[in-house]
């Protein structure tokens, strides 16, 4: 396969509300649409998930789309691709620069899927050996709240709508005892914590003693540069820690896992370079015991699609953070939308992602000027 054109389209869609953590408060969600065109006619899609301002990771929108033009387009030139995985390969000799390649990589594992007329899921599936499911139990991340008025009611509000598991989101001392209330009104409830690095290992007595049987995990309380100190606390907390924002290649997760930094991974594509590194990710993971799970960033339509076919995995099975797509935005980027049924959200039965993007922006990305 060879890939003859190569096109990417920013958009900015609006939050129906401001998403609150203690990187930033987003209120409006910047995406780039990657069209990769093989020399069969066939078009793959990918999203590039770096958001506007390198408060959550290094790259942004500007400088990944720079690089995508500057450095990776150049290397895809005249290039045969036989299976997915060679498109890694190709860009391994890029240091960094996690989520523009990987903005690049599904959009190839897409093309792939569809050359073979088989889901993306089917086909990740049959590489990792292993089967699928069709209807995936999906989580929900609430965004951190000033009252515990206002967080009941965003609980309240998940459980009407069937989510499985409920991730709230912390930025301070006071934050923590309103969740730590929350979570005893509602023990019936699967919750977890996502400080995204709201604290320091001084408080690690007030992390120890939020324990509950319905308390799954407290995810990157400490720095984002830090495997050390997580060690510490994961020893002081009887609570699981996951890692999140310092895993960016398999290597990260062989040093959580040898310094014992944690207990368990959000994984998350985009982050660590695309659908192949995250499956050799997934495969340490299961074989050191290390729970591993697909978080999200506040993805459009084909960013979604691309997450819920990792997630269909057998045996990733803890509710990822897939919420449906009404969830943030009124209007999404492709035609048809992801509906949360009983906890669950079903996989597209079409090739590929299985999802198409609307008129209006096919029209818009084809009229861009390709790479190629």
């Amino acid at each position: 396969m060879k890939i003859i054109k190569m096109h990417l389209l920013p958009i900015k869609l609006q939050l129906k509300r401001p998403f609150i953590s203690n990187h930033e408060t987003v209120s409006q969600r910047e995406i780039t649409i990657i069209g990769l065109k093989n020399d069969a006619g066939i078009w793959g899609y990918g999203e590039l998930e770096a958001f506007s301002a390198p408060y959550y990771t290094a790259e942004t929108q500007k400088t990944a789309r720079s690089i995508i033009r500057d450095i990776i387009s150049p290397l895809l030139k005249n290039t045969h691709i036989i299976q997915p995985e060679d498109i890694t390969s190709i860009l391994s000799v890029i240091a960094g620069n996690q989520m523009a390649k990987a903005a690049v990589e599904t959009a190839v594992w897409d093309l792939f899927a569809k050359t073979q007329r088989q889901t993306l899921a089917a086909l990740i599936a049959e590489k990792m050996n292993t089967t699928y499911h069709q209807n995936i139990p999906v989580g929900i991340s609430i965004g951190a709240k000033s009252s515990f008025a206002e967080l009941e009611k965003s609980v309240v509000s998940a459980i009407s709508q069937g989510y499985q598991r409920i991730k709230i989101k912390v930025i301070s001392i006071e934050g923590l005892n309103l969740i730590k209330k929350v979570i005893q009104k509602f023990p019936d409830l699967t919750f977890m914590i996502d400080a995204n690095s709201s604290f320091n290992l001084s408080i690690a007595p007030k992390l120890a003693e939020i324990s509950a049987p319905n308390l799954v995990m407290i995810e990157q309380p400490l720095r984002t540069t830090d495997f050390v100190e997580h060690s510490r606390l994961q020893l002081e907390c009887k609570t699981r820690l996951c890692l999140d924002e310092n895993i960016f290649s398999l290597d990260d997760v062989k040093t959580a896992y040898s310094l014992k930094s944690a207990r368990a991974i959000n994984l998350k594509s985009s982050r660590v370079g695309g659908i192949t590194n995250a499956l050799a990710i997934i495969s340490f993971c299961w074989t050191h015991d290390l729970l591993v799970w697909c978080g999200g960033m506040l993805e459009a339509g084909i960013g979604r699609a691309t997450n819920l076919a990792l997630a269909s995995l057998t045996g990733l099975d803890f509710p990822g953070d897939i919420s449906a797509s009404s969830r943030y935005y009124s209007k999404d980027i492709i035609t048809s939308d992801f509906i949360l049924t009983n906890g669950k959200i079903s996989l597209p039965a079409k090739p590929g992602i299985g999802v198409s993007l609307t008129p209006a922006y096919q029209k818009a990305l084809k009229n861009t000027i390709s790479l190629l």
